[in-house]
């Protein structure tokens, strides 16, 4: 039953993403899987409260949009950023049609409860411990080759919280795929700024000269805390990158 449970909440959190992501591509017109950056404004999607169906039909008017302006046969939308003025718009339009219901009437009023189709399927809680103690056993190795005699505080409670996750899901605790995403998201914020702290000023500059250029189609088109949280995501995956170490995210699975 815990199993089954799990599977089914694993489902519903990975059907919102993969199901934007899918039907980008196939409106794009040619397979190319999307950036992590963009994995990020998916993020923010769902965290700002945008219903599965929402964000498909904002996609589709951004696409409609791009194919029927003269464009040449060869132009393709390369970033989920272009769909989300289009997006944003139809949420705000869903949400005004919804002032006065309630969820008695509207039994599709959270964004959260999108109905999930039956292939879609997330990862075996057996994959879900494996991966947090890879991750556990990759921070011991850098803690203990980066810091002679014992590691930074921030990095103990980073191996603290994740081996407390980890119990808590072996003893059979009530899964939230959810609220461990949002767990995993606030450690790897600490991991990383740990880390980041013995990052030399040379490449955090050099960093920073390559994330205005890969990101410079996201700054022109995003609100700015929501460039900003792609950014940080940016600079994160390279700190990870550096130091060998899988993100926080039930997504790398």
């Amino acid at each position: 039953m815990a199993q089954s449970l799990f599977r089914l909440k694993m489902m519903n959190y990975y059907n919102y993403f993969t199901e934007i992501e899918e039907h980008f591509v196939r409106r794009r017109g040619k397979h190319l899987l999307i950036s992590p950056m963009d994995w990020g404004l998916i993020a923010a999607w769902r965290d700002a409260g945008v219903p599965l169906h929402v964000a498909l039909r904002g996609i589709d008017i951004a696409m409609d949009g791009f194919l029927a302006r003269q464009r040449p046969s060869s132009a393709r939308v390369n970033s989920l950023c272009y769909c989300h003025d289009s997006v944003m718009t139809e949420y705000a339009s869903h949400l005004e049609s919804r002032i006065g219901e309630s969820s008695a009437d509207n039994p599709d009023a959270s964004a959260n409860e999108e109905s999930v189709p039956d292939s879609k399927e997330g990862p075996e809680l057996a994959q879900v411990l494996a991966f947090i103690s890879a991750r556990i056993g990759e921070i011991k190795a850098v803690a203990a080759k980066q810091y002679s005699g014992d590691a930074p505080e921030g990095i103990e409670r980073v191996i603290s919280r994740l081996e407390e996750v980890m119990h808590n899901l072996q003893s059979g605790s009530r899964f939230d795929s959810e609220a461990i995403e949002r767990d995993f998201a606030l450690i790897d914020q600490l991991l990383a700024a740990e880390l980041g702290a013995s990052i030399s000023p040379e490449q955090s500059d050099e960093w920073e000269k390559e994330a205005k250029k890969e990101l410079k189609v996201y700054k022109k088109r995003l609100p700015k805390e929501t460039y900003a949280k792609i950014h940080e995501n940016f600079v994160r995956d390279k700190i990870h990158k550096k130091f060998g170490i899988g993100e926080l995210s039930l997504f790398r699975l």
